[in-house]
């Protein structure tokens, strides 16, 4: 790179630029990959994320054999609390921006948190909107953007999954 003296512009020599687009092209898919996500279980599978893999690396957040869960005692319900409020700023979310159920919808949904209670993953059963792709597309874009900036306000010692059925509706 150097700047020419008879134009005062700067001229990029090839060499260097080559080894940028190289270094981008390796370093933009990790990036995308690290990046949290929302599916559907269908699409996740697809892309061989599927709940039985995802299980072995997240460990139950609550679990009737409370040996298994993360969260035992009075973490319990802190842990439920911490849930109710994600889930209560996701309505709050969908609502300011353009999201309507127009109904209660009941979905099943299984969340991926790391110890810090980001959401890696948010996977969900849409079959309910299997006749209205646009409101399918527009639920899962929205929570994808979500999951990017919002977090379960509970932490753990290792990563954690919840798993349960939701109906979601519009918030009033």
């Amino acid at each position: 790179m150097q700047i020419s003296k008879t134009t005062n512009t700067l001229v990029l020599d090839y060499k260097p630029m080559k080894i940028l687009v190289l270094i981008a092209m390796l370093v933009l898919p990790v990036a995308a990959a690290a990046q949290p996500k929302a599916l559907t279980f269908e699409d996740a599978a697809a892309q061989g994320l599927t709940v039985a893999r995802l299980d072995e690396q997240y460990a139950s957040a609550l679990h009737t054999d409370t040996t298994k869960a993360i969260f035992n005692g009075n973490r319990q319900q802190d842990f439920f609390k911490a849930y109710v409020a994600m889930l209560t700023e996701l309505a709050a979310y969908l609502k300011d921006n353009g999201f309507a159920w127009g109904q209660p919808t009941r979905l099943v949904h299984r969340i991926y948190f790391e110890p810090d209670g980001k959401i890696d993953y948010y996977l969900v059963n849409l079959k309910a909107l299997d006749n209205d792709q646009p409101k399918k597309e527009k639920f899962v874009a929205l929570l994808n953007t979500f999951i990017q900036y919002h977090k379960i306000n509970i932490t753990a010692d290792k990563k954690f999954a919840q798993c349960g059925p939701a109906i979601y509706q519009d918030k009033k």
